[in-house]
């Protein structure tokens, strides 16, 4: 399926807005974005959280984080949303990005309590920013988990430094009507980091706890509530809290299981064709937040640029960035964006912009050429996916992603057990997710011995409860010890089996 708009379509866009709210004539060097477009953008609902986003959304690296001559991140910014897209991703570990989001909202009259601010354009855009930290509150003197650039020590602090840089003097003083849309917790790798952001969650008042989690902290600044202490004036400076990861699925499962109050409500990983060659987060940690409820926005999409040439590491100074719309001989860079839109319960994509054009030619432009592309309407069928997989295997070579976990394999379910009362009666067994390697799993099988006793249709596991059959026709006993295992079957037929347990 090919994307629903034209490169004449991208040329109007290139003009200007594609919103229904009326800009303000421009002068200078952006007024190239002062006009309306004809067409509107596509969007999709973020999961859960009530909003729509565009397909495609602008990712806070590449030169958006780099103070470059005249100003092109910030023009970046700006002709995106002008040109109607209105998700907007950035980090606090990103440099300078934040600042430039404060110039070009700025431009874009979008700085609360300055004459012309525009609220309706504010309403319609998604701000999501990150912290690298992984406590609200620490008392015990320890060292923070997690980094800032700001050389804070808490996710507060972080909250604080976003909402200046953005929005204030970037020194602390933050507008009265700030706020940003989605705080994310970044770069979730390790599954102990999982229990550091959930400390002090069920009990946030215990001025005795050494450390609040972030997401304790977080909630605070999302309801205006002050349960932990930490805002004392009832601010209410964030709407939704997610989070991210490159590397690990496991992680992530595991701090969207712990979420019983549905607390996170977006998700931001790696996607692209060739994740299913490693710990691969479409057959793993999507479905799992997918079936949460959770916005899922997929990035990594060029894999860091190292599809076009770029080196295997990430972006740091000015000049790592693919200054072309694609290259000769390689796969077409739609097939990446369209591939990655259409994995199941992916809300947009996001990806750095290193190449824009005055004149907004699509084959010059990477934001009017990924703003095109994402025009989609409905998901690519799984055998155009697969010859895309195909396609940039050949072309690209699969060592791409290095900011992704090698491949584990398929592992077998977890936290397999077996309870039988005393006296007899039904068999209890009970396990936890198997991970997929590339294929889907599709369904659960259950082995008394040898004999199969029980099929499941897989589903993701969405809570730290188990799943669970009952064994109604167990023999009251059997010679050798009556033993049970699980084994996982994939979309490709291959399986692979729990150990075997008995109960105790």
């Amino acid at each position: 399926m090919s994307s629903t708009f034209t490169r004449r379509d991208a040329m109007r866009w290139a003009s200007g807005a594609s919103m229904a709210t009326t800009f303000l004539p421009m002068s200078g060097r952006n007024a190239l974005w002062a006009h309306p477009a004809e067409s509107k953008l596509l969007t999709r609902p973020l999961g859960r959280t009530g909003r729509e986003v565009t397909t495609f959304g602008l990712a806070g690296g590449n030169k958006v984080m780099w103070d470059l001559p005249g100003g092109e991140g910030v023009e970046i910014v700006v002709k995106a949303v002008r040109m109607g897209l209105t998700y907007l991703e950035t980090a606090n570990n990103y440099q300078l990005s934040q600042r430039n989001y404060h110039k070009a909202f700025r431009i874009l009259n979008l700085i609360p309590g300055e004459p012309g601010y525009d609220a309706s354009l504010r309403a319609r855009l998604f701000l999501a920013t990150k912290t690298g930290l992984r406590s609200a509150a620490i008392r015990d003197g320890s060292k923070p988990a997690g980094r800032s650039a700001g050389g804070g020590a808490t996710c507060v602090e972080d909250l604080m430094r976003s909402l200046s840089q953005f929005f204030g003097d970037g020194k602390g003083q933050i507008p009265e009507g700030a706020y940003i849309d989605l705080m994310q917790i970044h770069s979730l790798t390790q599954e102990s980091e999982v229990d550091v952001i959930y400390e002090g969650l069920e009990n946030p008042g215990d001025k005795s706890l050494p450390r609040i989690g972030a997401i304790a902290g977080l909630v605070d600044f999302r309801d205006g509530t002050n349960l932990t202490g930490l805002n004392p004036g009832h601010k209410k400076y964030i709407r939704h809290i997610g989070i991210t990861g490159h590397e690990n699925p496991t992680v992530h499962m595991a701090a969207i299981r712990r979420d019983s109050r549905n607390n996170l409500e977006t998700l931001l990983v790696a996607i692209n064709p060739n994740d299913r060659h490693y710990f691969c987060h479409q057959t793993n940690s999507v479905p799992v937040a997918a079936a949460k409820g959770m916005g899922i926005i997929g990035m990594k999409i060029f894999a860091d640029g190292v599809m076009y040439g770029l080196e295997k590491k990430f972006a740091g100074t000015p000049g790592q960035s693919v200054l072309s719309v694609g290259k000769p001989g390689k796969a077409p860079y739609e097939d990446f964006l369209q591939y990655s839109l259409s994995v199941a319960g992916v809300s947009t994509v996001i990806a750095g912009i290193g190449l824009i054009d005055k004149a907004g030619d699509p084959g010059r432009d990477q934001l009017v050429a990924d703003l095109s592309a994402c025009q989609l309407r409905d998901p690519m069928p799984q055998s155009r996916r697969s010859g895309i997989e195909a396609r940039v295997a050949a072309l690209h070579g699969t060592d791409t992603n290095f900011f992704q976990r090698t491949s584990s394999g398929f592992l077998p379910p977890r936290s397999v057990t077996v309870e039988r009362a005393p006296s007899g009666g039904p068999v209890r067994v009970m396990w936890s997710t198997a991970f997929a390697a590339g294929d889907p799993i599709v369904r659960y099988e259950i082995y008394r011995r040898d004999e199969k006793i029980a099929s499941v249709p897989f589903a993701p596991q969405i809570s730290e409860a188990p799943f669970s059959i009952s064994d109604d026709a167990a023999p009251a006993g059997f010679p050798g010890g009556l033993y049970y295992k699980v084994r996982a079957v994939d979309a490709a037929g291959n399986f692979v089996d729990s150990i075997s347990v008995k109960p105790a």
